[in-house]
């Protein structure tokens, strides 16, 4: 019975020695305003991530002569160890319909370096005009792991 238990013991703790994927949803209402990006009250700030820490930046703009909805995150590794990360983020209408998605994550087998800072800056989102009025709301998945984020 006791060889059992230390046993189960010594799963459990091996069990939570194994890295696994850290995953944080958000998920708010909106206002889209035009913005070059540089300015706080016209662009919607979010905050995500545990290690890999995130600040995307909800904005409408001009990204050659497309007016676009801006969805990028600035990314910073806090862990003394490289790590990946994957961002997702989609906008809804005020009935739910999807009015547009983007997702971008780290890049290299390698990682994001221990202390590194960067920009995920494909999170472009071009919608017909009049669409980008309707999104109203938005839903974000953020991952972070120590291996690719979708390798096993």
């Amino acid at each position: 019975m006791m060889k059992s238990f230390f046993a189960a013991c010594a799963a459990v703790s091996l069990f939570s020695m194994v890295s696994a994927a850290e995953v944080q949803t958000k998920e708010g209402k909106c206002v889209l305003q035009e913005s070059n990006g540089f300015d706080k009250d016209k662009v919607v700030q979010v905050e995500v991530g545990k290690v890999v820490k995130g600040t995307c930046k909800f904005y409408l703009s001009d990204f050659f002569g497309k007016k676009i909805i801006n969805a990028n995150i600035d990314i910073k590794n806090t862990a003394d160890k490289p790590m990946h990360c994957h961002y997702y983020v989609a906008f809804f209408s005020e009935s739910g319909e999807l009015i547009g998605c983007a997702g971008q994550g780290s890049f290299s087998k390698e990682g994001l370096a221990a202390g590194e800072k960067t920009m995920l800056g494909s999170c472009l989102i071009p919608v017909p005009e009049g669409f980008h009025e309707k999104a109203v709301s938005y839903k974000i998945t953020f991952y972070e792991d120590e291996k690719q984020i979708g390798k096993k």
